[in-house]
């Protein structure tokens, strides 16, 4: 082989094996400062020179290759194998620095998408948290916007609790001319209710003087028609018949002269008699007006008398003066020294209870146990006529069963004579009803009068349940006065048996509506107008009975707060006795632990008395007005005669 082809084939062989993987430009690295550059020492070892690299490139020894002779081919040839070894040698050490730089090459890329990995996580991550920032920026902004308002809020708020703050000053002040002013008004109260009391005697005399008067014109007109008829009937026998005939003419004209004026005199008289009563008794309301203006400041109390007649003739209900907050609330501490505190409730008990109105279901649920006070008596309203078997000896010992009373159907056709065929035969028996707004039209009053004039013909008393706010409502109570008036107009003294209305004390409230504006409510003044009305009627009696406010009776909270449930229905409760007790005294006031038959809840009887007879301590009633409320009135209307 000549020099020449030997160089060719030797550098064909480097650039087939290594310069074909190694010389080849490298691949754009990443702009990134960490970077190794593993190609390195690669590109150092392919271009630093060879041994055989230099001999060849020795024009010296490429002229001697050319012009040698035979004899130096075979020194030349030893040379020639020794470059090959080296060359080759060289050759392996870079094919195994190629193998480990392929490796590392390879750990390095893994490295690198490793790295990029995380670069884009860590990116997405910085950009994440920018935007958190921006938000915290944000909110940081909107809190300090609130803190501004709220800042100003607080402000305002204060303002308001100073002005606030100078209201309850003046209104203290307003309230101490209130309670100073409250004596004069309770002294002018204590003088009216005097001369209210006068003046109702006075009615009642002069009604039994025209009674008597119109009894003996009866007496008198009846005793000399039949002497003068007799007589003149003799003389016109003896006379002869002629002049009998004649005289009898005479007569007859003169019998029918006497009758018809008779008639007429009944008719006059008791229409005269009606409106002589209406107009004495307007006279004596007009007295009591000048009196009120006499002795009461007007601006305690503002009487308005409405006195008119409706179509029927009966008369108006009047408006009652209206006392102030102090009336119906203990003074306070401030003024302790100028009033005398009420007697403390739990110094004032009756000395007995009887429950006249307990429903038999009330007695199967709760019984007649009032916490500790000793009940003797109830008066048990049935469902129907049929008393459950071995009732009495299901109650206590000391508790009997004062009365039954059995429903009949105010609107419906008149009930039969039938009384309770039970073990309680022998105990008295009454009536109860119920009195409902179906009751207000014509048609169906007209059927509720003969059914209460039944009643009346067969009971010894009548309990109405009053499922209709006529206490408040003008319309609705002119149709119930309406029904008494024309059951109890034509019956005789003898006839009217007791009327005992029930849910009418207290009457149906909504609790949200402050005392103050109660006060001054309309529902409250008809409620005072309507109590003196009814009190006229002198057999109607009222049962003191838990109301429907549509809330549980509370029991005895907290005597330390003033928001106490139990404290506001005692205000409210007090508010409802006083026209009541005024107007029909304690005399015509009976006390019941169950709720009208229109609700279906029970009350617990102990909280319900606890609350009424508190209430009835704290407005300075005497005991005996206590006993004849709890006790001796039921005595009185439902024992046995």
């Amino acid at each position: 082989m000549s020099p020449s082809r030997f160089h060719e084939h030797l550098t064909s062989d480097r650039d087939s094996d290594v310069n074909s993987l190694l010389l080849s430009p490298p691949p754009p690295a990443r702009s990134r400062p960490d970077r190794v550059d593993v190609m390195a020492p690669i590109r150092a070892a392919m271009t630093a020179p060879t041994p055989l690299t230099e001999l060849l490139r020795d024009p010296a020894f490429i002229n001697a290759l050319d012009h040698a002779d035979g004899k130096r081919s075979r020194r030349q040839s030893s040379s020639s194998h020794h470059l090959l070894a080296e060359e080759e040698k060289q050759t392996h050490n870079l094919r195994s620095i190629l193998r480990s730089t392929g490796d590392r090459l390879d750990q390095e890329m893994r490295r690198t998408d490793q790295a990029e990995s995380k670069a884009d996580f860590a990116e997405r991550r910085a950009q994440e948290l920018t935007i958190r920032v921006s938000a915290a920026e944000m909110g940081k902004k909107y809190a300090e916007l609130d803190a501004a308002r709220a800042n100003e809020e607080i402000k305002r708020h204060q303002m308001r609790i100073e002005c606030l703050e100078r209201e309850l000053k003046q209104v203290q002040a307003d309230m101490r001319i209130l309670e100073r002013q409250k004596t004069e008004a309770d002294e002018s109260a204590t003088r009216a209710r005097d001369t209210a009391r006068k003046y109702q005697i006075e009615l009642s005399k002069q009604e039994a003087r025209d009674e008597r008067l119109e009894e003996s014109q009866m007496y008198s007109s009846n005793k000399w028609f039949a002497t003068g008829h007799t007589k003149g009937f003799d003389e016109g026998r003896e006379d002869g018949f002629e002049e009998g005939r004649q005289y009898g003419i005479s007569e007859g004209r003169e019998l029918g002269f006497k009758q018809g004026r008779k008639a007429g005199r009944k008719e006059g008289f008791a229409n005269g008699r009606e409106e002589g009563r209406q107009e004495e008794y307007d006279r004596a309301l007009l007295a009591f007006d000048e009196f009120f203006h006499a002795e009461i400041d007007g601006d305690d109390f503002k009487i308005t008398m409405s006195i008119t007649s409706t179509r029927t003739g009966r008369r108006k209900p009047k408006n009652l003066p209206s006392l102030p907050l102090s009336a119906f609330s203990p003074p306070s501490t401030g003024t302790s020294d100028m009033f005398p505190l009420p007697p403390t409730p739990s110094t004032l008990f009756p000395g007995e209870v009887i429950d006249a109105h307990l429903r038999y279901e009330a007695l199967e649920s709760s019984g007649v146990d009032l916490a500790g006070t000793e009940v003797t008596g109830a008066v048990l309203l049935l469902k129907d006529l049929v008393v459950p078997e071995g009732l009495q000896s299901s109650l206590p010992h000391k508790v009997r069963i004062l009365s039954v009373a059995t429903p009949f159907e105010l609107s419906g056709p008149v009930p039969s004579d039938q009384l309770i065929e039970s073990e309680l035969s022998g105990i008295p028996q009454s009536r109860y009803t119920s009195y409902t707004t179906a009751h207000e039209e014509l048609e169906v009053r007209s059927r509720a009068v003969e059914a209460l004039r039944w009643a009346f013909s067969n009971s010894r008393l009548i309990d109405v349940d009053v499922q209709s706010d006529i206490m408040s409502d003008v319309s609705k109570y002119e149709a119930f006065e309406d029904l008494l008036t024309k059951v109890t107009a034509d019956l005789p003294g003898d006839k009217k048996v007791p009327i005992v209305i029930s849910n009418i004390l207290p009457p149906p409230h909504d609790l949200s509506l402050p005392i103050v504006k109660l006060l001054a409510h309309p529902a409250y003044r008809n409620y005072q107008g309507h109590s003196a009305a009814l009190s006229l009627f002198p057999n109607v009696y009222v049962k003191f009975t838990p109301p429907m406010w549509n809330q549980i009776v509370p029991g005895a909270g907290d005597p330390t707060s003033e928001m106490d449930q139990h404290r506001e229905w005692k205000r409210k409760i007090k508010m409802f006795i006083g026209p009541v007790l005024e107007a029909f005294g304690y005399e015509r006031i009976i006390f019941g632990t169950s709720p009208s038959f229109a609700t279906s809840s029970l009350p617990n009887p102990a909280d319900w008395y606890a609350l009424v007879r508190e209430s009835f301590a704290e407005l300075a009633v005497e005991q005996d007005a206590i006993d004849a409320i709890f006790s001796l009135n039921a005595k009185k209307l439902y024992g046995s005669s």
